[in-house]
């Protein structure tokens, strides 16, 4: 299926602001992404109203559109919230996980390894967040997944940007989600509960340590 217009310039908009070639701070306007994109104003604003609903841009009154800025408290913040409700729904998906998605999460895995060995981070993150994504959605409830899901692109575009300052190696990122199956595979919904939530505060606590 080809993707709608709108579709395609947040895509390529979304894209710019994970890797930086859009600046948080930097003053976006619709004509010249029109003009730069061939098209009319109306699918770039239907990308701009997404990608504000999502937190990426930010209208500012008599200024303009600018790339958003999300404070390092607002990151601890955003990142502890993760950590409770994935220790929740990992609890759950402990209890419930077949071996079919425990053979899904180990491919995910592998492709992050692959993405690490290309030196493509931007991959490396999406498919760093789908893994977590497919834990909530295993849990079998509809509220934890609710609450995830509007941690899912602020956090993605923090891995995108920040991870190169904590990990020398990317593929240590791939490395880090093996413990997170081992313990799915053990069906141990504590010990999965305990592993995910060192997972996910793991840059927090480095932080808090420099």
């Amino acid at each position: 299926m080809i993707a709608s217009l709108p579709d395609q310039i947040y895509t390529r908009l979304l894209n710019q602001i994970l890797s930086e070639d859009l600046k948080p701070g930097q003053r976006i306007v619709e004509l010249e992404i029109a003009a730069r994109m061939g098209t009319s104003q109306g699918p770039v604003r239907e990308a701009l109203q997404r990608l504000e609903k999502e937190g990426l841009v930010e209208k500012r009154p008599r200024s303009g559109t600018f790339i958003s800025e999300i404070p390092e408290e607002d990151i601890r913040d955003l990142f502890l919230i993760r950590s409770l409700v994935e220790k929740r729904a990992i609890t759950r998906t402990a209890r419930l996980i077949q071996p079919a998605q425990l053979a899904e999460l180990q491919r995910l895995v592998e492709r992050m390894h692959a993405a690490a060995r290309q030196d493509d981070l931007l991959t490396l993150a999406e498919l760093d967040m789908d893994f977590h994504f497919r834990i909530c959605a295993w849990s079998g409830s509809s509220s934890l997944v609710r609450a995830w899901l509007p941690l899912y692109l602020p956090i993605r575009r923090y891995v995108t940007q920040n991870h190169r300052r904590h990990f020398q190696n990317l593929a240590d990122i791939a490395s880090l989600h093996e413990p997170i199956i081992a313990s799915l595979r053990e069906g141990n919904p504590e010990k999965a509960a305990q592993g995910i939530e060192d997972h996910i505060l793991l840059i927090i606590r480095q932080n808090q340590q420099n």
